[in-house]
C-alpha cells in the first residue's frame, strides 16, 4: 500500500502495474547484464568499446554541456540516438571483414518500456534470421548476419 503522502509526491504512476512491472523487468535486466570483460566475443567486445561507450560517453559530455542539472528529454533521447547510429554506421565501416553487405543491423528503441514492447523484442531476437541481438535496457540492437552462430547479450551500460 502507497501512502497518501507518497501518491501525492509523485502521483498515481508509482501506483500503476506498468510502473511496477516496469521495476521488475529492470531487476531482471539488472540481474542477468554483464559487463564488457564478461564477453567472450570479440566482435561484440569491440562494438561495446568503439561504439556503446563512445555513444554514452559523447551524449554525456553533450548533455552535461548544455544544462547543469539534465531532465531527460526527447531532445537529448534525439540526440543520444543520433550519436548512436553514427558509431555504429562507423564501426560497421571501419570493420569491412567483419560486415558484408548483405548484413542488416537494426536498433530498437523502448524495448523494456512496457509488457507488449518486450514481447515484440522477444518475438524479433527469436526469429531465425536474426543471429546476434544485443540488449542495453534502454535499446536493443538486432544484426542480420548469416556466417555467426545465433547469440543474445544482455549488457550492462
Amino acid at each position: 500500500m502507497i501512502s497518501r503522502r507518497r501518491r501525492q509526491k509523485y502521483g498515481d504512476a508509482i501506483a500503476s502495474p506498468s510502473f511496477k512491472s516496469m521495476i521488475i523487468s529492470y531487476l531482471k535486466y539488472r540481474r542477468k547484464a554483464q559487463g564488457k570483460y564478461h564477453l567472450h566475443s570479440p566482435m561484440v567486445f569491440s562494438l561495446y568499446e568503439e561504439v556503446l561507450e563512445k555513444t554514452f560517453t559523447s551524449s554525456f559530455r553533450a548533455k552535461s554541456r548544455n544544462h547543469r542539472h539534465t531532465i531527460q528529454t526527447d531532445s537529448n533521447d534525439d540526440l543520444f540516438y543520433e550519436v548512436l547510429d553514427k558509431n555504429l554506421k562507423d564501426f560497421i565501416n571501419n570493420n569491412p571483414l567483419i560486415f558484408n553487405e548483405d548484413d542488416v543491423v537494426m536498433i530498437v528503441k523502448d524495448i523494456h518500456h512496457g509488457k507488449h514492447n518486450e514481447r515484440d523484442w522477444e518475438k524479433l531476437i527469436g526469429d531465425e534470421k536474426v543471429r546476434l541481438s544485443i540488449d542495453c535496457w534502454k535499446f536493443g540492437m538486432i544484426f542480420v548476419m548469416k556466417r555467426i552462430k545465433k547469440e543474445h547479450y544482455i549488457l550492462k551500460v
